[in-house]
């Protein structure tokens, strides 16, 4: 069965290409705008791994990663931002996240991070 990989970007651009980039990989794939979105996917299905913009509309990366920490979550998360990597890190300080990816992000190690990271969860 394929792995199921949430996208979470306001930007329609990046969750597209970052939809078609996974399912030439063979991976199965759900999107959201926000963050408030992502947590109602979250409590609905079964995910492998998140990949999730950490400025989003509506609720704030930080917040989702907040309430997700509070619900003991145990998927991966790989983050993706335009802001600083550095400032981020010293933001994101949970388990579950496994990168925190600067923006512009290399397709190739992208593919790189979500397969090492479903290996690392399985």
């Amino acid at each position: 069965m394929a792995s199921k990989i949430l996208i979470v970007d306001d930007q329609a651009g990046i969750r597209l290409l970052l939809e078609e980039i996974l399912k030439s990989e063979g991976y199965e794939t759900v999107s959201a705008k926000t963050g408030k979105q992502a947590l109602e996917i979250m409590e609905k299905q079964d995910l492998d791994l998140v990949i999730m913009d950490y400025n989003l509309p509506v609720m704030h990366g930080k917040d989702v990663l907040h309430e997700l920490d509070d619900r003991d979550y145990q998927s991966p998360i790989l983050i993706i931002t335009g802001l600083s990597k550095s400032q981020i890190e010293k933001e994101v300080n949970y388990s579950f996240v496994r990168e925190v990816i600067p923006k512009p992000f290399d397709i190739h190690k992208m593919k790189d991070l979500v397969q090492g990271s479903l290996a690392h969860s399985h």
